[in-house]
């Protein structure tokens, strides 16, 4: 098992330790998610989207901070939950940081008649 581990992240560094976006896509993104940002092609504009993640504690100020850094405009905290607008580039970084367990893509709401 330390043999993977340690083959993994000699194959991460020697990849410029970028987040492997089909890891984290399989690991940490819903359907929805994978299925939208599978949609943006490779040569397409990033677009904006509505997300809602999942932390492994509750978000404090320095997560926060890690997830603006991110590219995440932060939108709602509460509790090991955050809604955040991010790009469809930067959510692949949102995404990597340790605490952030769990990524889905927003689902709009719909006014009542």
């Amino acid at each position: 098992m330390r043999t993977i581990l340690t083959f993994f992240l000699l194959a991460m560094c020697l990849s410029g330790c970028g987040p492997d976006k089909e890891l984290l896509m399989e690991t940490k993104f819903d359907a929805a998610l994978r299925q939208k940002v599978s949609s943006i092609g490779e040569n397409e504009a990033p677009q904006m989207l509505a997300v809602v993640g999942k932390c492994d504690t509750i978000v404090d100020a320095n997560m926060r901070q890690d997830l603006m850094d991110a590219g995440a405009d932060v939108v709602l905290l509460e509790g090991n939950n955050f809604t955040a607008n991010v790009s469809s580039q930067d959510v692949f970084k949102m995404a990597a940081l340790d605490f952030v367990n769990q990524v889905q893509l927003s689902r709009e709401s719909k006014p009542r008649r």
